[in-house]
């Protein structure tokens, strides 16, 4: 799910669409929650069956938002609890920001690798 509200919510970020990007995380937020009960959307599903490569891509990124959701309420608390400064905060956004980009680069090599043995199981 997360791959997928990427996807289509980013375009419409950039070039400013404020209202199209609200209602795509508004979405996104009623699916994650239909996700917590085990409760597929049906659009999910189909995605999976009819194009299961796309789909290895998605989830190997799907896991991005839901870590920006996670930091956002974690440097809220923790900003509340401990008080940071400007310049620390600065380092640990920083941080977060490499860790999360060595994540998917790594996340999307998996991806590539379990769809060329796919591929070669298929052949």
């Amino acid at each position: 799910m997360g791959g997928i509200y990427g996807v289509l919510e980013t375009p419409f970020s950039l070039l400013r669409f404020e209202l199209i990007s609200d209602v795509v995380f508004l979405s996104f937020i009623v699916c994650a929650i239909m996700l917590l009960f085990n409760k597929t959307p049906g659009f999910i599903s189909f995605v999976m069956s009819k194009y299961p490569q796309t789909a290895y891509y998605l989830a190997a990124i799907g896991w991005i938002p839901y870590l920006m959701i996670i930091i956002g309420f974690a440097i809220i608390g923790c900003y509340q609890i401990f008080g940071y400064t400007g310049v620390m905060l600065e380092y640990l956004l920083f941080g977060l920001a490499i860790s999360a980009l060595l994540a998917a680069v790594v996340s999307l090599i998996v991806a590539y690798i379990a769809t060329s043995k796919r591929k070669t199981n298929k052949k």
